[in-house]
């Protein structure tokens, strides 16, 4: 079947169209080996490369010198693409053989998920599979870069970019409004600093007005919904979708890719520990990464935000650095990274409460949206579980009023270097 899926002749079409109309420059991005299926055609094409890199004009007799070095038995296949007329435009050639290459790799698609499904392979591990190979298939050819000006009329065409209010003021405060689209933020912090209830604040005030998704992998529903209920929570409930099955990233990455059609914008994981890569066939460190990565590729395509809470390394710990458990990387490829500090226990005289006990700093220390960073002293009110910032006169308030320069300047928290 595959041996029908290949055109000997207009692979040979190209290589004369190459050779004899000095117009290879104009494709040589665009073609691969593997756009053929002769193998002297390959070593052929390889030696047209050699000679286009090196600045030299192409002909049949520097091609064939080429060949006598490299592959003396592709000097006949070189005679019948000499045979070959040349065409004038090498580029519908090119997205010629490129179509008959991408039909041969789905055949190859085909037999490979047979094979996987007499070996009872997951629809996870499956779909993996396809998107491994589609993902490389030549969809387009040409460069893909655009003028500005064409960018720009794009994007002015586009619907205004939503702002994702978070509902909690120090940190709308120091994001000018609120969270955009197509960001990876870490959320990490000392243990037991509250990482989860800063995240989960934030998801729930978020769905009063969007449709959100929660990857609640550190505790059961039940356990969310009945301490939601215990601390009357009030938010829209039929716009907090919950996930809590499917462990691995390919699974979490399919359901966001699912839910992303249906118009969530807004997603939140706990947390890195919990998310599995059984697929990955590298290093640990690769396969921490790849999960970054990942996330990190899906929150710029689909214009998401999500919220990814991360382990702290400990070897990153001593240094003050903020990266996450087991991967360099993961810190790349996010956006913004907050850690949540806890302060160290104090004690007035005599007694043994600690006044600290729901104390935080809270440090912004990468923000690609704004580029600020900056602690800030918060705290955890200990009935609601919320946080609030700290110099608030009534702690629940959210609410923070800065010293007014004149009466149009707008509230901000003070930065502060780190």
């Amino acid at each position: 079947m595959i041996e029908e899926l290949a055109n000997i002749d207009l692979e040979r079409n190209f290589l004369s169209s190459a050779i004899k109309t000095k117009k290879f420059i104009e494709v040589a991005e665009l073609i691969r080996d593997e756009h053929f299926t002769v193998a002297g055609h390959r070593e052929i094409l390889k030696a047209i490369k050699k000679l286009d890199d090196s600045f030299r004009e192409l002909s049949f007799t520097a091609v064939g010198e080429e060949l006598r070095k490299s592959s003396p038995d592709s000097l006949n296949d070189l005679k019948m693409v000499g045979i070959e007329e040349a065409t004038s435009d090498i580029e519908i050639t090119v997205i010629e053989l490129i179509e008959w290459h991408n039909k041969r790799e789905l055949y190859r698609l085909s037999i490979k998920i047979q094979e996987e499904l007499r070996q009872r392979k997951s629809s996870s591990f499956i779909t993996k599979t396809i998107d491994d190979t589609t993902i490389g298939l030549d969809v387009s050819t040409g460069s893909k870069a655009r003028s500005y000006r064409v960018r720009r009329e794009e994007i002015e065409l586009l619907p205004p970019r939503p702002i994702y209010q978070t509902g909690i003021s120090f940190i709308d405060d120091y994001l000018k409004g609120g969270l955009v689209g197509g960001q990876l933020i870490l959320i990490m912090g000392d243990p037991e600093a509250g990482k989860t209830l800063l995240t989960t604040q934030i998801l729930q005030n978020v769905s009063n007005g969007f449709t959100t998704l929660f990857f609640p992998f550190e505790f059961t529903v039940r356990d969310f919904v009945e301490n939601n209920t215990k601390r009357k929570k009030v938010f829209n409930e039929d716009n907090l979708y919950i996930v809590d099955e499917g462990y691995d990233i390919s699974d979490v990455s399919r359901e966001i890719k699912i839910m992303a059609k249906r118009g969530v914008k807004f997603i939140v994981i706990d947390s890195q520990m919990r998310v599995e890569n059984s697929e990955n066939r590298g290093t640990a460190e690769q396969g921490e990464s790849e999960k970054f990565s990942k996330l990190a590729k899906l929150a710029h395509s689909l214009d998401l935000v999500i919220l990814f809470i991360a382990q702290q390394g400990k070897q990153d710990t001593a240094g003050g650095v903020h990266s996450p458990m087991g991967s360099k990387k993961g810190g790349h490829e996010a956006n913004q990274i907050w850690y949540i500090h806890k302060l160290k226990p104090k004690y007035e005289d005599g007694s043994d409460i600690d006044i600290n006990a729901n104390k935080r700093l809270l440090e912004v220390s990468k923000n690609k949206q704004n580029g600020r960073h900056f602690k800030t002293e918060i705290s955890l009110n200990p009935v609601t579980l919320d946080f609030v910032r700290k110099y608030n006169q009534n702690p629940i308030e959210t609410v923070f009023e800065a010293v007014e320069e004149n009466k149009d300047s707008k509230a901000e928290i003070p930065e502060m270097d780190l």
